[in-house]
């Protein structure tokens, strides 16, 4: 028969209850490895990340540089176009405005010298005036 001695004996060589229960302090539990689960990602969370940030489909839709360059050129060669339009523009209005001031000129030449003549009545004479812009 086995006696408390022996026990004791064989409890120093081979592993108990206790020395089961102390390995828990150094080895992970199911309890303790479910607890991590709270802590790191799991393939769930890491799912639910692409709703959040850009994957490499979503980075393909963008538009790359060679692209954005194209884009720019295009742009500008618009934006030329307009300028040397407006150029024009600018040039026959500020044409348009000399002929138009001469215009006034010889219309007012001609108004006075009218009136002084006499050629034009007083009604006559004030309705032109009142038509002036000039």
């Amino acid at each position: 028969m086995i006696n408390d001695k022996d026990i004791k004996k064989l409890s120093e060589v081979f592993v108990t209850k206790e020395d089961i229960k102390n390995l828990s302090e150094v080895f992970a539990t199911k309890e303790d490895i479910k607890n991590l689960s709270e802590v790191f990602a799991t393939k769930e969370d890491i799912k639910n990340l692409s709703e959040v940030f850009l994957t490499k489909e979503d980075g393909k839709s963008f538009a790359k540089k060679d692209d954005l360059t194209v884009f720019k050129n295009d742009i500008l060669d618009g934006q030329d176009k307009i300028m040397e339009k407006l150029d024009m523009l600018i040039q026959e209005k500020t044409i348009g405005d000399e002929q138009d001031k001469g215009q006034k000129k010889v219309l007012e030449i001609h108004n006075n010298a009218l009136k002084k003549s006499k050629i034009l009545s007083e009604k006559e004479a004030l309705e032109i005036d009142k038509l002036r812009v000039f």
